[in-house]
């Protein structure tokens, strides 16, 4: 299976909570509980995080160790 860096993981599930602009709302807090596969490798001689959820929501023998991932996003006024 194909892995994405996590920090592009990240920033997708975060835009995820981003309403459509014509409704006129604007989130101000949320929290994510989102199950996740989390990997490592050396690229170019720097260790890169690896991370997506999971292809699956069906458990069996065959699919990667998952871990449970908490997002917590604030919005802070400057």
């Amino acid at each position: 299976m194909f892995q994405k860096e996590f920090s592009e993981t990240l920033i997708e599930l975060i835009e995820s909570v981003r309403p459509p602009t014509e409704t006129g709302l604007i989130v101000t807090e949320a929290e994510i509980d989102v199950p996740l596969e989390i990997s490592s490798v050396v690229q170019k001689d720097k260790l890169v995080f690896l991370g997506n959820v999971p292809h699956s929501r069906w458990k069996s023998g065959f699919l990667p160790k998952v871990t449970l991932g908490h997002i917590r996003v604030v919005l802070e006024e400057d």
